[in-house]
């Protein structure tokens, strides 16, 4: 109890700015939002579309996998060694393995 005394103005702070956002929020909030009976149809996934047009219209000249450029890179990839795995049930209580 003598915290509440003591801490009494931050707790009236912490409630007037709750009050303060519940009255902005009533008052002043647009009630505009999109429902989606209100989208139409049309407009849902063009952006999909226009994307997927854009990639089929891209080409690749099959002239530059012959060419010297291409012909002349190198591999530098290694081969990942077989590691042990870890235990059948991870989730498992451990001592279960």
């Amino acid at each position: 109890m003598e915290t509440l005394i003591k801490n009494k103005g931050i707790l009236a702070t912490v409630a007037i700015f709750i009050l303060a956002m519940f009255l902005y929020n009533f008052f002043f909030k647009s009630e505009m939002t999109p429902v989606a009976d209100q989208l139409s149809t049309s407009s849902v996934g063009n952006d999909l579309l226009k994307t997927f047009e854009e990639l089929q219209a891209v080409t690749l000249d099959p002239s530059v996998f012959a060419s010297l450029g291409y012909l002349e890179l190198a591999d530098f990839s290694s081969s990942i060694p077989q590691q042990p795995t870890g235990r059948p049930n991870p989730f498992n209580i451990i001592g279960r393995d």
